[in-house]
């Protein structure tokens, strides 16, 4: 199955009234649940149905190098990815903690680490060793892009034939902001000054330079302000081998009808790559949490996106994806335990 050939059904919507229509039943006061109700509806337009189940799932950490690290664009050394991806799986970092936390499967995908890291539990599919430099050159070859994409969506779909009812995205890749950065400010016709956001914590010096880098990159490939620009073009000049992965997984929820959970500033990224070549699946993604990267409020309005969580996390990886699963484990108990307002039982008043 081609990504790009996929079609996509919208949300059932007559399931979404009846998950409505279920919530007001319960015993509780009308729309007390606030935005855990919205949730439950959305979760229902996606699987179809108002008997859901939310586990078995698994978070795909994408993993890879980025060539304008070499600019200094970021306050972490380039060896940081390949030193995290091998951590992620022994279990040691913040995604990692997580997910066993709250039962979440973890895999991590190398898919253009500059190193070969020979540790069997991350997956190796090396597009490349490390793009290029976007500053100079295009990031990738469009075929190289395009393969980033495809193996997402394979994993994605691979990760739902296993019998996984959500899937959440993670990334890997010291750099990666820039590229976010880059990708958000050429698919919505920004400049970087607007999207351009601290990433690893650099200093006011280094995100000036971080800026201009974002913005020579755009130029170079002739990008800055072209109506509707071609993602899969986006990606290959500015973008990163881990965001397209990200975008390819994206992809796959809208067509296995399963909802995927979103991060922060990164996978905004991806998920407005992925609603760019296909139109609509940004309504089979879940936003988690509010990144506090400079252009998060754009994308997210661009996609129409209101995360439920606000507590200023920036690590990535996946890790404020993580956070939403009590949510969905909460949505499912309340539909599971909950009496209707019918079935309360008033006996033993007198």
């Amino acid at each position: 199955m081609k990504f790009d050939e996929i079609k996509l059904r919208p949300l059932d919507e007559e399931k979404m009234n009846a998950m409505q229509q279920k919530m007001d039943n319960l015993a509780k006061p009308v729309k007390g649940l606030g935005r855990l109700e919205e949730l439950a509806d959305h979760l229902a337009g996606i699987y179809r149905t108002t008997d859901f189940d939310l586990t078995p799932r698994k978070c795909l950490v994408f993993a890879a190098d980025n060539g304008v690290v070499h600019e200094g664009v970021s306050a972490s050394p380039q060896k940081i990815t390949a030193i995290q991806a091998v951590n992620m799986m022994k279990g040691h970092t913040t995604v990692a903690a997580l997910a066993k936390a709250f039962k979440c499967d973890l895999q991590v995908y190398d898919i253009g680490i500059k190193i070969d890291l020979n540790f069997p539990l991350v997956k190796v599919h090396k597009i490349r060793h490390e793009t290029e430099d976007m500053l100079h050159k295009p990031a990738m070859l469009i075929a190289e892009a395009r393969e980033a994409v495809q193996y997402g969506f394979d994993m994605g779909v691979k990760a739902f034939e296993e019998g996984n009812q959500v899937i959440a995205t993670g990334e890997l890749g010291m750099g990666n902001t820039t590229a976010a950065s880059a990708i958000i400010a050429a698919l919505l016709n920004k400049t970087a000054a607007e999207v351009v956001g601290r990433g690893s914590n650099i200093s006011d010096e280094r995100l000036k330079h971080k800026i201009d880098v974002v913005n020579r990159s755009l130029e170079r490939a002739n990008l800055k302000k072209i109506k509707s620009p071609d993602p899969l073009i986006v990606l290959s000049e500015v973008g990163a081998l881990e965001l397209g992965a990200m975008a390819g997984a994206m992809l796959s929820a809208g067509v296995m009808n399963k909802p995927v959970l979103l991060d922060g500033f990164l996978s905004y990224s991806a998920a407005l790559l992925a609603n760019s070549i296909k139109p609509g699946v940004v309504n089979y993604m879940i936003p988690t949490h509010k990144s506090k990267e400079q252009g998060s409020r754009i994308v997210l309005d661009a996609l129409g996106l209101d995360p439920y969580i606000d507590i200023n996390m920036c690590v990535g990886e996946g890790s404020g994806a993580m956070m939403l699963l009590p949510w969905l484990d909460g949505v499912k108990a309340m539909l599971t335990n909950m009496n209707t307002l019918q079935e309360m039982d008033f006996n033993f008043i007198p």
